[in-house]
């Protein structure tokens, strides 16, 4: 990545896979926050037994993510991003037709698998393929259009549940899902993308071997792990941590609206700076930016005008920091197998982000509020912004001591 060379990028596939991103990720995640209350009243299924179905599949796309980088890094995407999305598709047309728990915990499994075949770690992994040369920017271009899909989908899903019915609206997205995110990789990956692949097909068995005594490694592990927990626990319990500080409820969902918007113009800070900032300080950034929301949070009233202040600086940490993590690891372990040290990196982090929600309400349940629990998120956005910062260093030196 020390060369960033705009015309080394081949922009149409990279706007190809960033299309797919955002209707992915529509479609395979956040479409289940629209959905789940009139399936809930259709079916008297309980929010946590229709949420423990959402968690099985996240735990089971973190299981997969290295599996289908590994493929990746010897064969391409183009194979593994078209079985995701016709296995997507599959899956949510299959869920439209649900009329036991059981049924919604195994489709649920298969947006799993789809998930870690079609969403970022597969589209990074990609695109590092497309473009070795300047993949930071590529990955952050795909980020920009990605970013967006809450914003298009939970709508559009709203409307079409409104229209149809959600049966039926899980009929129309497993369409789009199809028609769009198959189309994308069947014509738009081909032989270019393959005969750019960072490492030769076959030349390591597995990257773990290289990295499992580099302290970078392990610091690059637990900077993850950690802010996946703070993410994804504050995510799911904002709202009523915002209604418990004080504020009303319509002000509290105004708010959250305010993260998404935060994270795309962090990633557009980014995409304008790519090529002046290195990894190390945007790191340092994504990961101090949410500590700094978190006092907020923490010690400013909800009803004071800079309370506003915290959903700006945890979306855009929360939009740099998708992109750092895309790119620090193979910059500062250097190694070549990108699909590969992603996922062995993405697993943990996955699994924890799965678990985190159920933690979370666990600690409110015992403590009665949510103060417990926001000490507890500032403890793992700093940890995982101190465990990042350490390693950022430590890859430093190591580069000093070999020039």
């Amino acid at each position: 990545m020390t060369v960033r060379d705009d015309r080394a990028i081949p922009w149409p596939q990279i706007i190809g896979l960033a299309v797919a991103q955002l209707v992915s990720w529509g479609v395979l995640y956040y479409a289940f926050a629209v959905i789940v209350e009139p399936m809930g009243v259709e079916t008297g299924w309980t929010k946590p037994q229709m949420h423990g179905a959402q968690s099985l599949g996240l735990l089971i796309s973190g299981l997969s993510v290295y599996v289908v980088g590994r493929h990746i890094d010897r064969t391409g995407g183009r194979g593994v991003m078209l079985l995701g999305a016709v296995l997507g598709a599959v899956a949510v047309a299959f869920w439209s037709q649900v009329t036991s728990l059981w049924q919604l915990y195994a489709i649920s499994m298969l947006i799993g698998i789809a998930s870690a075949m079609a969403l970022y770690e597969a589209a990074f992994a990609v695109a590092a393929h497309l473009a070795p040369g300047n993949y930071r920017r590529a990955i952050t271009a795909i980020t920009l259009l990605g970013g967006l899909a809450s914003t298009v989908f939970i709508p559009l899903t709203h409307w079409l549940v409104s229209l149809l019915g959600w049966r039926e609206a899980l009929l129309v997205l497993a369409l789009i899902e199809g028609a769009v995110c198959a189309v994308i990789p069947l014509l738009m990956l081909r032989k270019p993308e393959t005969g750019h692949l960072l490492a030769e097909p076959g030349m390591r068995p597995s990257v773990f071997p290289l990295v499992q005594l580099d302290p970078v490694f392990w610091l690059l592990l637990l900077s993850y792990g950690c802010f996946a927990f703070f993410y994804s626990s504050l995510l799911f319990s904002l709202l009523p941590v915002l209604v418990e500080s004080g504020m009303s409820a319509i002000a509290a969902v105004g708010l959250y609206t305010l993260i998404g918007p935060s994270q795309v113009a962090g990633r557009l800070g980014m995409f304008a700076v790519d090529s002046h900032i290195p990894t190390g300080a945007a790191g340092a950034l994504a990961t101090i930016l949410p500590v700094l929301g978190m006092l907020v949070l923490i010690g400013v009233s909800s009803s004071a005008l800079l309370f506003i202040a915290f959903p700006l600086l945890f979306g855009a940490g929360m939009g740099i920091k998708t992109i750092v993590q895309a790119t620090a690891a193979p910059e500062f372990l250097g190694i070549s197998e990108y699909g590969a040290l992603q996922g062995l990196l993405a697993t943990p982090a996955q699994i924890v982000q799965a678990a985190s929600p159920f933690i979370a309400a666990l600690l409110w349940q015992w403590t009665g509020n949510y103060d417990a629990l926001k000490l507890i998120l500032l403890l793992c956005a700093s940890a995982s912004a101190l465990a990042f910062g350490l390693a950022a260093w430590l890859s430093h030196r190591r580069e000093l001591g070999q020039q």
